[in-house]
């Protein structure tokens, strides 16, 4: 009968650090994901803007857009970088 009391500890602990692990991993997905899509959103806009004010850079607008949408995917994956190295020294 003792062990089963000492196991019970154990499952809840188990329990709380999975339950922990879900949390943790839906809300990086929320919080990273929807900066790195709102990021792209607003480098859509930018690009928008420029194309609309001067016809001479609308040629050229895309590779604008191609530019800050990888800046955008490289400081999230730096940050997420960051992120994964900091839970892990914990």
């Amino acid at each position: 009968m003792g062990s089963l009391l000492a196991a019970k500890p154990l499952v809840a602990r188990q329990m709380n650090n999975f339950l922990r692990g879900v949390w943790d991993n839906t809300y990086g997905l929320l919080v990273d994901d929807g900066q790195l899509a709102i990021g792209a959103i607003v480098a859509l806009a930018i690009t928008w803007l420029i194309a609309q004010s001067s016809e001479s850079l609308r040629d050229n607008v895309g590779w604008l857009l191609v530019a800050m949408v990888i800046a955008l995917v490289i400081a999230n994956t730096y940050r997420a970088g960051r992120n994964a190295r900091r839970k892990l020294t914990r």
